[in-house]
């Protein structure tokens, strides 16, 4: 016993000997390991929370089971994708998942086929779910959104899109790029003709990457919007990979909270990439490729007319009413518009620098410091800036299901953005989410959309 004793000791002694001698390696190894711990919570762990710019709002998965428009909703397959019926949404939503345990693939429906099923339009709304929302509150009627949906291919998730968004009461213009095969554009126009509230733009573009072309398709349908029937309060603009975070009555909500006021990104100085802007570039025919590309030449572009100060932003944002009736007439706007031609990503520069500039008194404009604004009309997880889970295109990330107890959390209106060959269950799930909030009649809190210093307290009435 004595013996055990003493060998005990002495492998003590022997620790505490060694620890000394080695105490500066060990307690490296140990500040290393908690850095490491504090960093893995702060972008992955509910630390990340605390210290993040915004606060999150509450997850609530509600059942729209519970009600007999559910039931028949999700009887009918008409809602998510009919394929991935067997997932388990309240789970991924709920808490991070291993993107592993899902699918990555859905079956896709052809765009000959989307419009061979629209021949039959009382058929087509019904199989398709377009109907889904039989009850809309008085308060959405009274306030119509127009949208502009900008895309070249899959018609299918562009579907997914407009069902989720679609209402009666709204109004949607769909811009599809020239350089699509004709039959595919023949395929929207044929399915925009079974609704009396969508429409293909009068006027369509070919789309060159970051050329003037993305920015006139926009401009085409706003002057097609304003023309409508439907006076819509609101125009947001989206690519067809974009999705909702909101419901449209949140949509609405916050929206009267703007009271007139545009929600666009504005970034200045060497954020804003003055190289785009002072250098002159032209659309040229790529020879790798055989498509055309929008390069940088040697020649300076001369200034903004008006002394115009440049504020960049996002092709995407909400526009006031008043806003897009200003654009499309004033003289000075248009001159900006036309010396656009010539940047990278005119639609990135115009609509921030005319909403940011005090040169014009301009509807719903903002005057402040363009970065002390809150951009919360779509949310982009950038590379080197924001997590995400996957992969990243154009420093953009694509989001999955791995995302989507962030994307729940989200004050943005739409995400972007989202493949439909790439982990589907992420619109999978967010469709299954905003359909449950829509029909059970839920609107997430909206204490911090009235605190925004932008709005005011005293903007509440959806007056433009």
């Amino acid at each position: 016993m004595l013996t055990k004793s003493r060998t005990l000791l002495h492998f003590i002694i022997l620790v505490f000997k060694k620890t000394l001698k080695y105490r500066h390696v060990i307690l490296s190894l140990s500040l290393v390991s908690l850095v490491l711990y504090f960093y893995k919570l702060l972008f992955f762990g509910d630390l990340g929370a605390m210290f993040r710019s915004e606060e999150r709002l509450d997850f609530r998965f509600v059942d729209a089971e519970v009600t007999e428009d559910g039931r028949t909703a999700y009887m009918n397959k008409w809602v998510g994708f009919p394929h991935l019926a067997h997932v388990d949404c309240k789970a991924a939503l709920s808490k991070k998942q291993d993107n592993r345990l899902y699918p990555k693939t859905v079956m896709r429906v052809a765009a000959s086929q989307i419009a061979q099923d629209s021949r039959n339009c009382s058929s087509f709304l019904h199989e398709y779910g377009f109907q889904r929302f039989s009850n809309v509150s008085q308060e959405e009627v009274e306030f119509p959104i127009a949208f502009i949906i900008l895309f070249h291919k899959d018609l299918d998730q562009v579907m997914h899109l407009l069902r989720q968004i679609y209402r009666p009461h709204n109004v949607y213009c769909l811009s599809v790029d020239l350089n699509s095969d004709p039959g595919f554009i023949n395929s929207v126009r044929a399915v925009a003709a079974c609704f009396p509230n969508v429409f293909l733009a009068t006027q369509l573009e070919h789309i060159v990457y970051a050329g003037y072309a993305r920015l006139m398709a926009d401009i085409h349908c706003m002057r097609d919007l304003v023309a409508h029937q439907v006076r819509w309060r609101y125009l947001i603009n989206m690519p067809g990979q974009q999705f909702p975070l909101k419901t449209n009555l949140e949509m609405v909500k916050i929206l009267k909270i703007f009271n007139g006021a545009n929600d666009m990104l504005g970034v200045t100085g060497k954020r804003s990439l003055p190289q785009r802007y002072k250098i002159k570039h032209r659309v040229i025919l790529d020879s790798k490729t055989g498509k055309n590309i929008t390069a940088e030449t040697v020649e300076r572009n001369p200034p903004p007319p008006h002394n115009f100060q440049i504020v960049k932003g996002s092709a995407y944002g909400a526009f006031s009413r008043a806003f897009v009736l200003f654009v499309l007439v004033n003289k000075k706007v248009w001159d900006l518009i036309r010396w656009s031609k010539d940047i990278e990503s005119p639609d990135e520069y115009v609509w921030s620098t005319v909403h940011h500039t005090k040169l014009l008194d301009v509807p719903g404009g903002y005057r402040g410091l363009p970065e002390k604004k809150k951009y919360l009309t779509t949310y982009v997880a950038w590379e080197n800036e924001s997590p995400c889970a996957t992969i990243h295109v154009r420093w953009v990330c694509i989001f999955s299901t791995s995302d989507l107890p962030m994307l729940a959390g989200r004050h943005e209106l739409f995400a972007n953005k989202f493949y439909i060959d790439f982990h589907p269950t992420a619109l999978h799930c967010l469709d299954q989410f905003l359909y449950n909030l829509t029909v059970t009649g839920t609107s997430r809190d909206l204490q911090f959309y009235r605190s925004l210093p932008f709005v005011g307290p005293h903007k509440e009435t959806g007056e433009d």
